[in-house]
């Protein structure tokens, strides 16, 4: 086996505390904020949200729009809540998002952050053993359209989802409002993370189709015992 790097060391010792550690450069981050700013963007949801994480970083680099985050674990919402509490512009939500409106189950990683509903993969599993599932809890799933359409939300918006494998229902459930979307940021795996989620060249595919483009790819995590990148987070936006 491999000697594990540095920042895969101190990553993954942070993940059983329950955070995350992304490597964004700002360059990338900034010039989405100039992105938004240009295109009167000032919506931003935040699917995934965990313990609010994304909402803390984007409001660290100069984001005062509103945003809307959706977190279904209760453990994790909680703590969200109290980090939104302090903030006017920020909602959060204690429901999941997909392609229905209606029930599901979650399952609870050890690590809480790869939590999903989707089946988790033994490769996975046998790479970080800390995303095993621990537990299961009913949630609330919502359409993001529903959402948008009972909200009375007619403003553009950037989405950003962190759904360990679930990007591709999310995004179905997206179709209704979809021309609202200007910007978006996925986390995208290259190979098969999750039973049945939908892989970066697809989904890649589809987004393009709609009208989109790259506009940059930050690596996420690699295999520590070969070296194989394993998923990336990517922004899209869209051609104006």
């Amino acid at each position: 086996m491999k000697r594990k790097g540095f920042y895969q060391f101190i990553n993954e010792g942070i993940k059983k505390m329950g955070f995350d550690i992304r490597r964004f450069p700002s360059k990338s981050q900034h010039e989405l904020l100039k992105y938004l700013e240009k295109n009167n963007v000032n919506t931003c949801f935040d699917v995934g949200a965990n313990i609010g994480q994304y909402g803390q970083f984007v409001r660290s680099i100069g984001y005062a729009g509103k945003i809307i985050s959706f977190e279904p674990q209760k453990k994790a919402f909680a703590e969200l809540k109290k980090k939104a509490a302090k903030d006017a512009t920020w909602e959060v939500y204690n429901i999941g998002l997909g392609d229905w409106d209606g029930n599901s189950v979650i399952n609870i990683s050890e690590n809480s952050v790869s939590s999903s509903i989707l089946d988790i993969s033994e490769m996975l599993v046998n790479t970080i053993s800390e995303t095993t599932y621990v537990a299961v809890e009913d949630i609330v799933v919502n359409r993001l359209d529903t959402f948008v359409c009972k909200a009375g939300l007619k403003d553009n918006f950037f989405l950003k989802i962190d759904a360990q494998g679930f990007e591709s229902k999310i995004l179905k459930g997206t179709e209704a409002c979809f021309g609202q979307v200007y910007a978006l940021q996925l986390e995208l795996a290259f190979i098969t993370l999750y039973k049945e989620e939908k892989l970066f060249d697809e989904m890649k595919k589809n987004i393009e189709d709609k009208g989109f483009y790259i506009s940059h790819i930050e690596s996420n995590f690699s295999n520590p015992n070969d070296g194989r990148l394993l998923q990336a987070d990517v922004i899209f936006l869209r051609e104006i």
